[in-house]
């Protein structure tokens, strides 16, 4: 939870700033070589993410067998990232002629994101360690973000920002990887890995068509940098959200590996009402709170510049929670059952309606097409991935929870609009709407429905007073 309130917390802060002083043109010119070279981080990975981090909790207590697997991954990790770096430059040679400086940070990126080794603190379950080194490095972006830019000429610059936050992550993470391994002279063994990487790129590749094809198609078909930008930051906003309600998702990946290897089924069955009961709870009143007060949002934080991407936000805010639901399905029991072909499937099925919609509605709605076709396209994801868990593990469903969180998050209708007539400016309407948005709902579910999520946050709240 520190971890994904540094995520929420420091782009609020920064955004304002940022979107006001780039404005919505350069900032779709970042965005585009952003979400470009993210395409190539997939091919750099190479599954390795996924795979990796649920094959280190298999082996973490065992250090012989772990110190031969983090070797043999890094040597994948290279040779697979500079395979991509070497595509990204081909596949983008029209882009380095136009923005010479964003493209060459981008290739740095792929580069040196592949050597981040997220995947080892999350299958060590270093999580502490993560959360600190994570705040660190974007409290030091946070510096340079005000310090370095200051015109909309600046643009080449703030994508810097992010690279240098990337080394910095890369290079404590790869401290701690020297300092827990030994890696001793040994045969190495790439080829038993390459099947089931095989199957991850695949699924990864797939996810990356309908996550950033979206963008990539969107400034393709229009050619219009300002419809990217607005679109960009709509669906950027949106998912700034998101990482608060997946954060148990990351957590949850290397305990339900271990689990499934035991295969103590009860166990996860538990984890996974439980999970769902939280993702509920959380995740209805934070999607009713963007849909409904879209409007101040992007007037507080992007400027009436971005004021279009409100009708964009609006599509797009039910994400947080069709997301969390389908990374609930996919990393909480395909993954760690090992039943990769089965997401596969699942997210080939969501790539052909993402390409498919896009192709239909960015010709004759631009942006707000891309958004209906990223929302349609994650709920196609969600069912499918849904329904293949169940299958696995059918876990139990509250559907009374369900039922009470909907009834206490209609109230935020009024409550808004309650506040608009009210108060006058954005910032006013958005920070008491907010205030009593929270206090309605914490109230009704704790006081009148007994939310069994908040009880049970109150006491491990307690519990850590205590300690």
């Amino acid at each position: 939870m520190l971890l994904s309130g540094s995520q929420v917390l420091l782009p609020l802060i920064t955004w304002p700033y940022i979107t006001r002083v780039l404005g919505p043109v350069n900032l779709g010119k970042v965005n585009y070589i952003d979400f470009l070279s993210q395409v190539f981080m997939i091919v750099a990975s190479f599954g390795i993410p996924f795979y990796a981090t649920r094959e280190i909790a298999y082996v973490r207590g065992d250090t012989l067998k772990r110190g031969v697997l983090v070797k043999e991954l890094i040597l994948l990790q290279g040779i697979f990232a500079l395979i991509a770096a070497g595509l990204f430059a081909l596949v983008s040679y029209k882009s380095w002629a136009e923005q010479p400086i964003l493209c060459l940070f981008g290739l740095c990126n792929i580069l040196i994101g592949s050597f981040t080794y997220e995947w080892y603190v999350q299958g060590m379950e270093h999580f502490k360690f993560a959360a600190v080194r994570t705040v660190f490095a974007r409290v030091l972006m946070l510096v340079c973000f005000f310090m370095l830019v200051k015109t909309s000429d600046d643009y080449d610059i703030y994508y810097a920002i992010f690279t240098f936050g990337m080394i910095v992550t890369a290079f404590i993470n790869a401290i701690k990887i020297v300092k827990e391994n030994s890696f001793e002279a040994s045969k190495v063994q790439l080829k038993k890995h390459l099947i089931p990487l095989w199957h991850f790129f695949l699924t990864s590749s797939a996810i990356t068509i309908y996550v950033y094809f979206d963008t990539i198609m969107l400034q393709f078909i229009t050619k219009d940098a300002l419809q990217v930008g607005l679109y960009t930051t709509a669906l950027k906003m949106v998912k700034i959200f998101l990482t608060v309600i997946i954060a148990l998702s990351t957590v949850l990946l290397p305990r339900m590996s271990y689990l499934a290897n035991e295969n103590k089924r009860e166990e996860i069955k538990t984890f996974l009402s439980k999970y769902f009961d939280l993702v509920i709870t959380a995740g209805l009143p934070v999607c009713a709170g963007l849909f409904l007060l879209s409007p101040e949002i992007i007037d507080v934080i992007a400027g009436s510049m971005f004021s279009p991407a409100v009708p964009l936000m609006r599509v797009l805010s039910f994400l947080p929670l069709i997301i969390a639901l389908s990374n609930m399905f996919c990393f909480q029991v395909l993954v760690p059952f090992k039943q990769e072909k089965k997401f596969l499937t699942a997210v080939i099925a969501g790539c052909m309606v993402s390409l498919s919609l896009n192709f239909i509605m960015i010709p004759l709605y631009a942006a707000q097409g891309a958004a209906f076709a990223s929302t349609v396209t994650e709920i196609v994801v969600t069912v499918l991935t849904g329904v293949m868990a169940y299958k696995i593990i059918p876990w139990k469903m509250n559907k009374k929870l369900v039922a009470q969180c909907m009834a206490a998050t209609i109230l935020f209708i009024p409550l808004v609009l309650l506040c608009r007539y009210l108060f006058s400016s954005s910032l006013s309407i958005l920070s008491a709407s907010i205030v009593a948005a929270i206090l309605l709902y914490f109230f009704i579910q704790y006081y009148i429905f007994k939310n069994a999520v908040l009880l049970e946050a109150k006491r491990y709240v307690q519990k850590l007073i205590k300690r």
